[in-house]
């Protein structure tokens, strides 16, 4: 089998899995503009390096599997790999549950919902901390320990930090 017969089957596959879910989740105009974006930039990626590794011996390929059609030194069947995925991947996320085109929920915090957070953990009784967001010792005095949701970021007794 050549390349382009493997590359026919995971290009169709993706394809159609991405008009499927388009026809579904219907995804904005951004989303197409992205995908573009994102798959020409991979094209252009692919070119690069894909003739550094061939001209560096790190890959080779057999005349007989390939088109002859070359961009560079890369064959024209090498460009098909970086299109799947670039199919796939935002295809998968649309079909996992991502929301296209959400302006207040596309996950980048805001100063209300900052605050909120804030306000919530402040209500619920964090913890004793300083205006610096250490941890402070009853009489006030601060034990140099970031504090974060409730929990000290630092372990003083082995001087290694713990996740939050």
């Amino acid at each position: 089998m050549t390349y382009w017969g493997v590359n026919a089957v995971f290009l169709g596959m993706a394809a159609v899995v991405l008009l499927a879910t388009a026809l579904v989740r219907r995804p904005p105009a951004r989303f197409w503009g992205a995908l573009a974006a994102s798959a020409a930039l991979l094209v252009v990626l692919t070119a690069v390096f894909d003739n550094v590794m061939i001209a560096s011996g790190i890959m080779t390929y057999t005349d007989r599997n390939i088109s002859g059609v070359r961009i560079g030194l890369a064959p024209l069947e090498d460009f098909a790999y970086p299109v799947a995925g670039v199919l796939l991947l935002p295809t998968m996320w649309l079909l996992l549950g991502g929301t296209p085109g959400a302006a207040a929920g596309d996950g980048r915090a805001t100063a209300a919902s900052s605050s909120s957070a804030v306000a919530a953990a402040t209500a619920a009784g964090a913890g004793d901390e300083n205006a610096s967001g250490e941890d402070a010792d009853t009489d006030g005095t601060s034990t140099g320990r970031a504090h974060a949701g409730g929990r000290p970021s630092g372990n003083p007794a082995d001087g290694r930090d713990e996740p939050c």
